[in-house]
């Protein structure tokens, strides 16, 4: 196994526990993780949960045209710096309301947890012109035979991941629905928590799929 592919590590999880099948649910790269999953191995997942994942590197119409978005960038130098500043401009870059979410306690703590782990920066950091920390992503091809019910979650604000991301996946994945949420950046699940807790809920309820 390649010590990188997300994918397979979930499918370790899975037997590991004894899990025939699990409803996914990622956010950001989680979320790619989880549309891999999907297309490559469809007998392992019930449901598809996503929010803000990035689709791959394809033309964009609403996001930066110079490579990585503005979060991206931030997120980078981040990993080369985890400085409490830093770590504060990428907190506020995640969220879209910064008094409540991108505290000084929450990003000195991300600060210390960065910088306990030099060397988990420093391979992320050394990685990236390889494509770290994706070197595989889902080959858009497929979206169209995922046959999981799939709900799209995603922020209008989002300044890591365009929004345009989960309109290309609605576009493509047959039995999608999505739900974009205004004053929300790239943490929706944090942002409006019960809002999201109780969209999945329903969701996965609402929806029994072929089980």
């Amino acid at each position: 196994m390649d010590r990188l592919d997300h994918v397979d590590a979930a499918i370790q999880f899975l037997d590991a526990l004894g899990i025939e099948r699990a409803a996914f649910v990622g956010n950001s790269m989680g979320g790619q993780t989880s549309l891999r999953l999907a297309t490559e191995h469809p007998e392992r997942i019930s449901h598809l949960v996503t929010m803000g994942p990035p689709v791959g590197r394809m033309p964009s119409l609403f996001g930066a045209g110079d490579g990585p978005s503005e979060g991206l960038k931030v997120l980078i130098e981040a990993y080369r710096d985890a400085s409490p500043e830093n770590m504060r401009r990428l907190v506020e870059i995640m969220c879209y309301d910064k008094a409540c979410f991108a505290t000084p306690e929450l990003c000195d703590a991300r600060s210390q947890a960065a910088l306990a782990r030099p060397e988990h920066l420093a391979n992320y950091v050394a990685g990236l012109p390889q494509g770290a920390p994706l070197p595989r992503w889902v080959d858009p091809a497929l979206l169209p035979g995922i046959t999981v019910p799939t709900l799209l979650i995603h922020g209008r604000d989002d300044r890591v991941v365009s929004f345009e991301s989960s309109l290309f996946l609605l576009a493509n994945i047959p039995d999608s629905r999505l739900v974009l949420l205004n004053r929300c950046g790239h943490w929706a699940m944090i942002e409006h928590a019960e809002e999201f807790n109780r969209l999945v809920i329903d969701f996965v309820r609402g929806n029994p799929g072929d089980e």
